[in-house]
């Protein structure tokens, strides 16, 4: 870790939806790309981290549609981009600068923060919603699953946490090594659905698209995770983006031409959201080599929403969640969840596009 880690060792937090994901590359921190312009940001490579999955639509479709190129290009920058396999490495790229900016999930975003306060901002939106624990035909309560084993996808991401925070609250009791009423056991997500199809595991709470790909595989959804979620209208955080602290104070014009991207990308979701589907999956099959069922895709793309706004009462949530079940220590002591927000850039971004502004936590 590069500052104090005030989290558990076993606390290592994925990005959502992980579909078999390619390594990590290399990284550099922010460089000068080429010279030219009258100074300022003149030049300049911002390096833009995601991973390959559909839960980070958003970032796929500015690269590909050409929405950073085009954004960063008016402020004579340009995009790179780095794919990840881990929620770790990636907040770890950006805390240390490495990384500017990243798409990630909340654990990974809630463990930088607690880590170090000062060092990271979530600046948008991106994903929401499209998780679920799917069970074997024939389960048709929660008590049907007492005594059984329910994977996640690693100990201590977001699924992992919902799981053990929801069965708590429906008087299930577990415990970090697979005890407990239920069990639950951490698993890779390729390995989940081998497991279910043979039969081992009664059931799963994982994101899309593997929900959708275990209901195609015989199973039903017992729970849909937006059923959870009652005081926000049934939105999740899935995904949103992270910045370095520093970056943002230093660049904050590179920042508000990569939300100006970001926003352009989820408005040509929400308006060709088949064409924007097929852009992503394309995408992810091209960088895993890992292509999916084209119905299991429209299924599971349905399942999301895409959104600049980051919903931060669902991410306070999961902070309370996640210190509660002993995923997250040392969040008593850090500044309270809504100091990681700052959505300044991207609420002028949206009023000058003409769209309605996010709430500001």
């Amino acid at each position: 870790m590069h500052q104090q880690n005030l989290t558990r060792l076993h606390h290592r937090p994925a990005a959502l939806a992980a579909i078999a994901l390619v390594a990590a590359v290399g990284l550099t921190g922010c460089s000068e790309a080429r010279a030219g312009g009258d100074g300022g940001d003149a030049g300049t490579e911002v390096k833009i981290g995601y991973f390959p999955n559909i839960t980070h639509g958003t970032a796929i479709v500015a690269e590909q549609e050409g929405f950073f190129d085009e954004t960063l290009g008016a402020v004579d920058a340009a995009p790179a981009y780095a794919q990840f396999n881990s929620g770790t490495d990636a907040y770890q790229a950006v805390q240390d600068g490495s990384l500017d900016l990243s798409f990630i999930g909340p654990g990974p975003a809630l463990s930088a923060f607690v880590q170090g306060p000062d060092s990271v901002r979530v600046i948008s939106g991106a994903a929401s919603g499209g998780a679920a624990l799917v069970v074997q035909d024939g389960v048709e309560s929660l008590e049907d699953l007492r005594g059984e084993r329910i994977a996640t996808p690693s100990l201590g991401n977001t699924q992992d946490v919902a799981a053990r925070a929801y069965l708590a609250d429906e008087g299930f009791e577990t415990d970090l090594e697979g005890g407990g009423d239920i069990s639950i056991v951490p698993t890779d997500n390729p390995v989940t659905v081998n497991e279910f199809r043979d039969g081992n595991l009664a059931g799963a709470w994982v994101p899309e698209p593997w929900a959708s790909i275990l209901v195609a595989e015989g199973g039903s959804k017992l729970v849909d995770e937006s059923e959870v979620w009652p005081e926000t209208g049934g939105q999740f955080v899935t995904t949103h983006l992270l910045v370095n602290a520093e970056f943002l104070a230093d660049h904050p014009d590179l920042v508000r031409a990569v939300l100006e991207a970001t926003v352009q990308a989820n408005a040509f979701i929400s308006d060709e959201p088949d064409e924007a589907r097929d852009v992503v999956g394309a995408r992810v099959t091209e960088l895993t080599d890992a292509p999916l069922d084209p119905e299991v895709l429209a299924e599971a793309w349905g399942n999301l929403t895409f959104t600049n706004d980051p919903i931060p009462a669902s991410l306070e949530e999961d902070a309370t969640d996640a210190a509660g079940v002993e995923l997250l220590e040392g969040l008593d002591d850090a500044p309270p969840v809504t100091d990681l927000y700052d959505l300044s850039i991207l609420n002028e971004v949206l009023a000058a596009a003409g769209e309605e502004e996010v709430a500001t936590p």
